[in-house]
């Protein structure tokens, strides 16, 4: 059996910790990438794909930069007023989501940009 150099034990060790800090990192998180932010995140999403509706079609709701988060969280919905647009830390009730959409807007978001928005509510819908 041949013995393994000092430099190679150092750069396995050092491989073994690295791989395991990375685990436990993703295992804290949840697997998680970083939390999501208001502004760079759910903003940049109402502007691309929102803002030209919201408030021109529908002016009950206006989702441009500076005035969409004062209106969504704790805000109850124009259409369905028992039920708050963005309750923080429940996106299973927040009407933001669980409303059915205009039929010829159901594709609108993705799913990875739906997720997103679940995230960010369940997160605490946080404005940062």
């Amino acid at each position: 059996m041949q013995r393994q150099r000092l430099p190679d034990r150092l750069v396995l060790i050092a491989a073994t910790a690295s791989l395991a800090i990375g685990v436990l990192v993703a295992a804290a998180s949840g697997g998680r990438a970083a939390r999501v932010s208001y502004a760079r995140d759910v903003q940049p999403l109402f502007d691309r794909k929102c803002t030209s509706c919201h408030p021109v079609s529908y002016p009950y709701l206006d989702l441009r930069a500076g005035r969409s988060y004062d209106q969504l969280v704790h805000v109850p919905a124009a259409t369905a007023p028992a039920f708050a647009r963005v309750l923080p830390g429940r996106s299973e009730l927040s009407y933001l989501l669980t409303h059915p959409p205009d039929p010829s807007l159901r594709d609108l978001m993705t799913e990875d940009e739906r997720e997103l928005l679940i995230r960010w509510i369940d997160e605490g819908a946080r404005d940062d």
